[in-house]
């Protein structure tokens, strides 16, 4: 499956692999968190944070592109 481009909240270029996608869920206004079926030492999923709504995230992981 091919990578997803997101801007974070430093305004950098993340890619996401939507297989690894565990949830996304709204973090604050235009700010969402994306959280892997990866965990950090504590045994938590590793997130990152990315600009724009949770909506907006989940439809360019489902493969709809940016609206």
């Amino acid at each position: 499956m091919a990578m997803v481009g997101f801007r974070n909240t430093h305004n950098q270029m993340i890619y996401v692999n939507p297989a690894q996608v565990l949830y996304v869920s709204t973090f604050e206004e235009e700010v969402t968190v994306i959280a892997y079926a990866i965990t950090d030492a504590s045994g938590k999923p590793v997130v990152s944070h990315v600009r724009g709504s949770a909506e907006l995230v989940q439809h360019k992981l489902a493969g709809g592109g940016a609206r």
